[in-house]
């Protein structure tokens, strides 16, 4: 299987925030001990596969992809859940994506792509997977893992819709 070679490359927007491995990943709200984890913090879970196609709404489709990375839940536990704590607002910068922590169970926080690091353009240091989820919740970039009692707003739709939108604006008809 090649690394990478049948899965589009989008151009990486200017405004998305450049996350550093070495800053970590925030873990606020709902929890015992919020904190910043360092990659080597989250190293230590048990790490996950999950292998399947990957769709676009654009229309494109991925045979076959192999993820590896940590249950969201698993690296949550890290910070310990509050009894009051019921979803999980996964987040890179103003895009966010809300998940109940039953949907985070099966949710992994991505590092590798078809047995390498995950590349930046990929999503480096850390990218959602959502099996079964629709491409938009695979969260690119992620930064912060927030734990709240209500789910509160998911943007990544609508900015993943618009970017749709435009897209298709600029196909030519024929």
């Amino acid at each position: 299987m090649t690394l990478y070679a049948d899965l589009p490359i989008h151009d990486v927007p200017h405004t998305q925030p450049r996350a550093d491995a070495a800053e970590g990943l925030v873990i606020t709200g709902l929890v015992a001990h919020p904190r910043l984890l360092r990659t080597a913090d989250i190293l230590v879970l048990p790490r996950v596969k999950w292998a399947a196609p990957f769709r676009c709404e654009e229309g494109w489709v991925v045979p076959s992809v192999e993820w590896q990375g940590f249950r969201v839940t698993d690296v949550l536990a890290l910070s310990g859940l509050a009894p009051s704590a019921q979803y999980v607002r996964v987040c890179a910068g103003t895009y966010v994506i809300v998940l109940s922590l039953c949907e985070a169970s099966a949710a992994l926080l991505c590092d590798r792509l078809n047995g390498q690091p995950l590349s930046h353009e990929h999503g480096a240091p850390w990218r959602l997977v959502v099996p079964g989820g629709v491409c938009f919740t695979s969260v690119k970039w992620v930064q912060r893992l927030e734990v709240t009692a209500a789910p509160g707003d998911s943007s990544g739709e609508r900015i993943a819709r618009a970017r749709l939108s435009q897209l298709q604006q600029n196909i030519p008809s024929t």
